[in-house]
């Protein structure tokens, strides 16, 4: 059996997940993230994997590590959902790494149930989203982008920034309870309305069987399928608690909405927390205000997600283009129906075409080389 070293294998590991064009600043306490999931010797096979499926045998020779030796691990890790393996009709089982986000970071929190452990390793995502991982997550080209309320007065909405169009293409759905407010457990704001559409954030729909062995899987998932309907009450039941639906930054090749809150949320406290004005793409539509309807009651202001209504010196409610995100929740708190969702300019920004389109574009932002989800 390979002997691994304390920390050798996990630093390998760092490394890998760095070089994604998502990026994972090598830390201390990422290395502690990454010791919850893998043990030494699956850390240094995970090291030497890809985000491309590949035969157990080729992962087993990059690593210098016996076939046998390797499948026991990669059969370990798959059942515990820290990779992907299928074992393909042909008999051969290959297996990838996930991404780090969506993926890696979201997975306990949707395949285990709540424990001390899980809150421990919230802590740890949430000392390193402070201290290195959220500036990285947003810097360079956008992951999400924001999408309008589904109630919100507006305009023709385009297909790509209709929610319920949106579920309906891209189901089946699964209802996964959100991760950010699993890890921050700092509010109230619903649980169960993240919304995951097939295997996309996992690698896709492919042939095969995955691979499982039931024996080995540390808990019961806590994920669970949902019809096109209980997607739809979701999203409004998210729009009547002030959350800001979320997406992958595309027109096609959707694997996510989120619902999204200040206070836990990877995405928007990018914008709240580390004041990163632009890191969520905002909808093509922005709020406005008509200064006659308005009462000055301040409700709006309380219900932005992302701060950017302030009041005037005359009690007139006003829009910071610089911040608003276009989801138009404040639209529905406003009691005069004083704010409307208009269409921005035409310098809005346009999303990529799908998510190979969408890493391209952040590895070319972010200098680092793009060998993984190619095909």
């Amino acid at each position: 059996m390979m002997q691994i070293g304390n920390d050798e294998s996990y630093r390998e590991l760092q490394e890998t997940f760095a070089k994604h064009p998502v990026g994972a600043p090598t830390t201390d306490t990422f290395l502690e993230i990454l010791k919850f999931y893998y043990e030494p010797e699956e850390a240094h096979l995970a090291a030497n994997m890809t985000w491309d499926l590949e035969p157990e045998e080729e992962i087993a020779k990059r690593a210098g590590m016996s076939l046998g030796e390797a499948s026991r691990h990669l059969t370990a890790m798959a059942s515990k959902f820290f990779i992907r393996g299928i074992k393909q009709p042909d008999g051969v089982r290959v297996f990838r790494l996930p991404l780090i986000l969506p993926g890696l970071f979201e997975l306990p929190f949707a395949v285990r149930q709540k424990s001390p452990d899980l809150d421990r390793l919230g802590n740890l995502w949430e000392r390193y989203y402070a201290e290195a991982f959220g500036r990285e997550l947003h810097t360079g080209f956008q992951l999400s982008r924001a999408l309008p309320a589904v109630n919100a007065p507006k305009d023709r909405v385009v297909p790509y920034e209709d929610a319920v169009e949106i579920a309906k293409k891209s189901s089946p759905a699964t209802i996964v309870p959100c991760p950010c407010r699993q890890a921050a457990r700092n509010c109230d704001d619903p649980l169960n309305v993240c919304i995951v559409f097939g295997q996309e954030f996992y690698g896709g729909t492919v042939p095969g069987q995955g691979v499982l062995d039931p024996a080995q899987m540390v808990s019961t998932p806590r994920m669970r399928p949902a019809d096109i309907e209980e997607v739809v009450d979701i999203l409004k039941m998210s729009e009547k608690a002030g959350l800001v639906h979320t997406t992958m930054n595309t027109k096609e090749d959707f694997w996510v909405i989120c619902n999204c809150c200040r206070h836990a949320c990877h995405l928007l406290r990018g914008i709240t927390m580390l004041d990163i004005p632009h890191a969520v793409a905002p909808s093509s539509y922005w709020a406005v205000v008509d200064e006659d309807l308005c009462n000055g009651c301040v409700a709006c202001v309380d219900r932005c997600q992302v701060s950017a209504i302030s009041m005037d010196d005359n009690d007139v409610a006003q829009v910071d283009y610089e911040r608003c995100l276009g989801c138009g929740i404040c639209t529905s708190i406003c009691a005069p129906e004083a704010i409307r969702l208009a269409k921005r300019d035409d310098r809005i920004f346009t999303p990529a075409y799908d998510a190979h389109e969408l890493f391209v574009m952040r590895s070319k932002s972010t200098g680092r080389p793009y060998p993984v989800h190619h095909h």
